[in-house]
């Protein structure tokens, strides 16, 4: 058995739907209980991994020996964490497949397929700081700023007055760190300590009585920003973590002894801007008619697309086979491969429907090959009463389509 993450991309931007090509190839005909892809990453504060979102392949069935090749979308939600590499935190892809185990049925046989995914911020996606002046006064000390918004490389000009200090002195400082929160702590939860503040510059003087300071941001700075993830998932209820850097302008005056020994000190908030940053509109609906335009839907196209596959196939017959003594029905199905094409890596999930709506377990059928003219024939096993089958049929060009059949 091999399983393979193939031409994916090694990045993504939150927002964005992340497309992960998969192959699953089975040396013999196999069984097997589930297959799905998951975006993984391993908070500080947490010894389990954090499963942020996943798809399913695969459900439960029986496949014939081949290559199953499959793509499935993983929505970045806006609400997910940034890779952070500085502070190690990061994200991986993992493709399972789940086999019951035949030693042990309380532990099942699983298999794993890793690759790591840096998820990045478009620039676009960034609301636009106003800059504004800043002007405090404390203790006969008066500073000026003309902006509180600032670039990597740029030189901050600090102007003062004073009259009654011996030195001034300016550090600019980075408070930068990751955030973990757990509702418990314990085996899988442990404290994250807090990191003291960096000094990313300093400048002072003893010509304090007017004058400015120049204190210049590494060109490397980290642009501020806090991000927090939040669970939808029930299972990690109670589990936050994020990243945040802060930068802000410590100041210190240090009086002269007639005066006084009193230190004055304080912070100024600044904020660092990797580039010029620009408003995007929310849009309030999705454009179905638009081609060729990034997340927009051509309703005409879809429609197109899954008609046309669905002209490959018919369903000729479902018939029940219900013994007397026995709560179990069986329906047996007939599908015909009326296309023209011999078909690779096909898929048939079948469930049923009760009262037109609720579904029944899924139970899927996987085909190496579907020759033309080709009839199939499967089997979908329930206890319960049903109005409908549905059959969803996939396969390696990944096409897919639906075919509802009512009792």
């Amino acid at each position: 058995m091999e399983l393979e993450l193939i031409e994916n991309k090694g990045t993504v931007f939150i927002g964005d739907k992340l497309v992960v090509k998969t192959k699953l190839k089975f040396e013999e005909d196999t069984s097997i209980l589930w297959s799905g892809v998951s975006l993984i990453t391993k908070p500080p504060c947490q010894s389990k991994e954090l499963q942020i979102s996943k798809a399913e392949i695969f459900s439960m069935g029986f496949y014939e020996a081949g290559g199953y090749i499959r793509e499935r979308s993983i929505s970045i939600k806006n609400s997910v964490v940034p890779t952070i590499k500085k502070r190690n935190l990061e994200y991986f892809l993992r493709l399972t497949l789940r086999q019951e185990n035949p030693i042990d049925p309380n532990s099942d046989l699983v298999v794993k397929k890793t690759q790591n995914i840096e998820i990045k911020v478009k620039e676009s996606k960034l609301r636009q700081i106003k800059p504004n002046p800043i002007s405090f006064s404390i203790s006969g000390l008066n500073i000026q700023l003309s902006k509180d918004v600032f670039k990597p490389g740029e030189t901050i000009k600090i102007n003062y007055t004073s009259s009654n200090l011996r030195e001034f002195e300016v550090k600019l400082l980075q408070k930068a760190d990751l955030v973990c929160y757990c509702e418990t702590y314990g085996k899988s939860c442990i404290s994250v300590e807090e990191l003291p503040p960096a000094i990313a510059g300093d400048v002072k003087t003893s010509n304090t009585d007017k004058g400015y300071l120049l204190l210049k941001i590494p060109d490397i700075a980290e642009p501020s920003h806090n991000y927090l993830w939040e669970p939808s998932d029930k299972e990690y209820w109670g589990m936050k973590y994020g990243d945040y850097t802060e930068w802000s302008l410590q100041i210190f005056g240090r009086k002269k002894p007639e005066f006084g020994r009193d230190l004055i000190q304080f912070k100024l908030p600044i904020t660092i801007v990797s580039q010029p940053i620009f408003i995007e509109e929310e849009k309030s609906g999705m454009d179905l008619f638009t081609k060729g335009v990034t997340g927009g839907m051509n309703i005409f196209e879809e429609v197109s697309s899954k008609s046309k596959f669905q002209k490959r196939f018919q369903l000729l017959s479902i018939d029940l086979k219900s013994e007397e003594d026995s709560e179990l029905k069986e329906y047996r199905i007939k599908i015909k491969n009326i296309s023209n094409e011999d078909l690779e890596g096909v898929t048939v999930r079948l469930f049923g429907l009760q009262e037109g709506l609720f579904e029944t377990r899924y139970q899927t059928r996987g085909f190496n090959s579907w020759l033309k003219g080709e009839e199939k024939e499967l089997t979908y096993s329930l206890k319960q009463d049903i109005s409908a089958i549905v059959s969803n049929i996939e396969d390696n060009s990944q096409e897919s389509v639906r075919i509802q059949t009512p009792i």
